[in-house]
């Protein structure tokens, strides 16, 4: 399952963004539940 959780579009408008990356964390926990209880 992957979704955005963030984004910050005035970081595109502000500076110049030469190279993009895509990262990822693992949340387990109370992290993931509060996310999950969001989606609904």
């Amino acid at each position: 399952m992957s979704s955005l959780i963030a984004k910050n579009p005035t970081a595109k408008h502000n500076y110049i963004i030469e190279n993009t990356i895509e990262t990822g964390i693992v949340l387990t926990g109370t992290e993931i539940k509060s996310i999950r209880l969001r989606k609904s």
